[in-house]
């Protein structure tokens, strides 16, 4: 355990110092925003670029990613039920589900635990709940939130989010890289993004841990909704990795560590800036899940680290 701590205890000390300078009220509200889209248009986008560049694709990959996308849909239609069960009424329970925060915590935990050399890795397993997160989970918040499914909406977010340019940017240029001289102006430009992704881990770190926020009188809806998430995540990753990882597709270790980090982060931030911000009872809801989620997830994914070996 303890060798599982120490690579990702400046993380977690990260977020401490984020938690601390809340409490002190360190960053105005306008601050931590403008932080945040640093992360998710700059470092975060540079991060990702180099993640897809470097990726194996292959044929098994395509598999790998359809069944990441299938699972986000399946955690969805069980919340479905599951909510219908517990009798809980709000809609945002299901989309609760479906969809991991890798881009804002699941890439800084994974990369603290297993290194930059294995960056390739998790981003072919995120790629599947990506097209999840744009297509499905998003179409769903604008209809519960607009009334309505706009797909042109969903287009226009798709093909200029920053996220999406750099995956997609990245994945060409992997078809090319093999066959492309290293000149010193590449090797210059290349260093830059290093340098530009490298903000990512510290940044959001600060950022979440300056952003958590648990309403003590709220706990109820949201600790049945992470107990749920959690036990249908473990379910559905145990299944995958056993059966598609390392029966089927015979891939190394490493993607099984990165499928388990995955499905234990949180629910995708984005559900709280695309849903009704003037439904101030499912906001709280939201708000209060994603922040109690997020340091459960961390420790979740410290002790899985750990024990799943």
């Amino acid at each position: 355990m303890l060798d599982t701590i120490l690579p990702v205890l400046p993380v977690v000390l990260l977020f401490v110092v984020g938690f601390s300078l809340q409490r002190v009220n360190f960053f105005s509200e306008e601050a931590i925003v403008g932080l945040k889209k640093v992360v998710s248009n700059i470092a975060l986008p540079a991060l990702l670029f180099k993640a897809f560049l470097s990726i194996e694709a292959s044929p098994r990959m395509l598999i790998l990613i359809g069944v990441v996308f299938l699972s986000c849909i399946l955690m969805v239609i069980l919340g479905r039920g599951i909510g219908k069960l517990l009798h809980i009424k709000t809609p945002y329970f299901a989309m609760m589900m479906g969809g991991f925060e890798m881009g804002m915590l699941g890439y800084a935990l994974f990369l603290a635990l297993y290194g930059d050399e294995n960056l390739g890795k998790i981003a072919i397993i995120d790629l599947g709940q990506v097209v999840f997160v744009f297509f499905i989970l998003m179409a769903m918040l604008i209809k519960e939130r607009d009334g309505v499914q706009n797909t042109k909406v969903l287009i226009k977010q798709f093909i200029t989010s920053p996220v999406i340019i750099s995956i997609i940017s990245g994945l060409i240029l992997s078809i090319f890289a093999p066959s492309v001289t290293v000149t010193p102006l590449l090797a210059s430009l290349s260093s830059f993004i290093d340098m530009v992704g490298s903000l990512t881990v510290p940044l959001i770190a600060i950022s979440i841990g300056y952003t958590i926020h648990i309403d003590p009188q709220n706990l109820s809806l949201s600790i049945k909704t992470i107990v749920v998430r959690k036990a249908l995540s473990l379910m559905l990753v145990i299944i995958i990795n056993s059966v598609v990882v390392e029966s089927l597709l015979h891939l190394d270790r490493i993607y099984s560590y990165a499928m388990m980090v995955m499905f234990l982060t949180p629910p995708p931030f984005v559900i709280s800036i695309f849903m009704k911000q003037s439904d101030k009872e499912n906001m709280d809801y939201v708000a209060n899940t994603l922040s109690l989620d997020t340091v459960i997830s961390i420790i979740f994914i410290i002790v899985a680290s750990a024990l799943y070996v």
